[in-house]
């Protein structure tokens, strides 16, 4: 055993043993003007090297079902069966992305078999005639169990490939990698923060989760689209879809952000709010999550290190917020109204940031008797957050001289039974497009709804792009 699961990982166990959720992937485009004559065999050595820089990708999860789960190291890893190819059979960039969106479907709704021998993590190579412009080109999707990282672990995990794709060959591939015995993984996050709750902070939490709501509902409940449904569970179908923002709107957008003292995520929560109020009509309020790393607490390495060390923050967005929205009759009012929501959001990320590690939701994990029980008694019941955005940032090549560079970057994650019923998921790498995919369990919310609202997230960038006031909902 290397250690038993932390108590952010244990999260993840749970939902994963429970069927709740599934994994995490980073998607990123790797292209070279002149690829090596055997593609597979190049890349199995490249992922070897990084297997071996990396203990998070040695290790299986062991007692998933249980309170005490732990990670193990595992003897030998068999590269080539960490490794999918996928060729596609598609004529244009639409075409290919529409595919490349199945088969992020088809691993977001899989589980992690024997995680106790066998890694759970795994890397997908996909390559199509459409993608090709004379050159080598792939995308490399890396999908892995939520336990072994976080979003920022993909973006590590593609930084290491793209090294050890630029750095020498070597001269025998070994198929089998041997384990060394030394591997040591990053400490549970609770041994590396001391977390402090409040009296005052426990017992709201508490009121809040165990109160009789028919004697003392909700003021005001954010509208969450449909409560958490074991049937949907149980017929586990995660849904994908893949957006990219144009290179040369990026930094339009990004320089818009800062004239108005705000942040791209808190751009897109403006963005996507006013989508809501406009296509939810009968909603009073909405609720958003919003993951953000602790590893500045941690010392844990944001560029070279796999873990799993987040925390979230939620924004409630009022009726008079909403009411605001709705009574907005001219394109500047509503572009005034997103722009208020994303200053507002960067105010209380900073007052969230500021207080850590005082009164934060992960401290109170250790308080819950079992995990699996919490989970279970979702069903049925109304979920907490109406969606969530989670932004890991920009991968940049740092070689620019390198033979590979990544070309453009998507980060996905399953469908959450018991969480918000919609992910906006949000990366990129410096140079290139802003990928978002929008992500959700099939049943919890109408897939007309999420078109929608992934339409006008692409439409208000692209208008805060070019410079133009934003007219949604009018």
């Amino acid at each position: 055993m290397l250690r038993p699961v932390g108590n952010i990982e244990r999260f993840s166990t749970v939902r994963h043993n429970l069927g709740i959720y599934r994994c995490v992937a980073n998607t990123a485009r790797y292209t070279a003007s002149h690829g090596p004559e055997n593609l597979p065999s190049f890349i199995e050595a490249a992922l070897a090297k990084v297997i071996l820089e990396h203990p998070a990708l040695c290790c299986g999860i062991v007692n998933e079902d249980k309170n005490d789960p732990a990670f193990v190291r595992l003897d030998t890893i068999d590269v080539s069966k960490r490794i999918e190819y996928r060729k596609l059979n598609v004529s244009t960039a639409e075409e290919h992305d529409r595919a490349l969106a199945e088969i992020l479907e088809q691993r977001h709704s899989e589980l992690w078999p024997d995680t106790d021998t066998l890694p759970p993590w795994k890397m997908i190579i996909v390559e199509s005639e459409s993608s090709s412009s004379g050159g080598t080109i792939f995308d490399a999707i890396f999908a892995f169990h939520h336990a072994i990282g976080d979003g920022l672990s993909g973006l590590v995990f593609h930084r290491s490939l793209l090294e050890a794709l630029n750095g020498p060959g070597s001269d025998e591939l070994t198929t089998k990698i041997k384990i060394p015995e030394a591997i040591d993984l990053p400490p549970a996050m609770e041994k590396s923060i001391d977390f402090k709750i409040s009296w005052f902070f426990l017992l709201t939490q508490l009121w809040n989760e165990l109160r009789p709501r028919w004697l003392f509902p909700d003021a005001s409940p954010p509208w969450t689209a449909s409560p958490c449904s074991a049937s949907n569970i149980q017929n586990y179908k995660s849904r994908v879809k893949v957006m990219a923002i144009p290179a040369e709107l990026v930094p339009k957008v990004l320089a818009a952000c800062r004239e108005q003292k705000a942040t791209i995520t808190g751009l897109l929560h403006g963005i996507i709010v006013t989508s809501l109020a406009s296509h939810v009509p009968e909603a009073l309020c909405f609720a958003s999550g919003t993951p953000f790393s602790l590893r500045h607490l941690t010392g844990l390495s944001p560029t070279n290190a796999m873990g799993c060390q987040v925390s979230g923050h939620t924004s409630k967005y009022t009726p008079e917020t909403i009411s605001r929205i709705r009574s907005s009759t001219t394109p500047e009012q509503v572009t005034s109204e997103i722009w208020s929501i994303a200053r507002d959001f960067r105010t209380s990320m900073a007052a969230e940031l500021a207080g850590l590690p005082n009164d934060n939701q992960i401290g109170l994990l250790p308080y819950v008797s079992s995990l699996h029980n919490m989970f279970e008694s979702k069903m049925g019941k109304p979920r907490g957050e109406t969606y969530e955005l989670s932004n890991v940032g920009s991968l940049q090549n740092e070689n620019p001289e390198g033979r590979w560079k990544i070309e453009r970057y998507f980060f996905s994650q399953s469908g959450m039974g018991t969480g918000a019923p919609v992910s906006f998921n949000v990366a990129s790498v410096g140079g290139g497009p802003l990928g978002i995919t929008v992500t959700w369990l099939e049943g919890d919310i109408e897939e007309r709804l999420v078109d929608e609202l992934a339409r006008d997230v692409e439409y208000g960038l692209k208008c805060i792009g070019e410079g133009k006031e934003v007219s949604l909902g009018l």
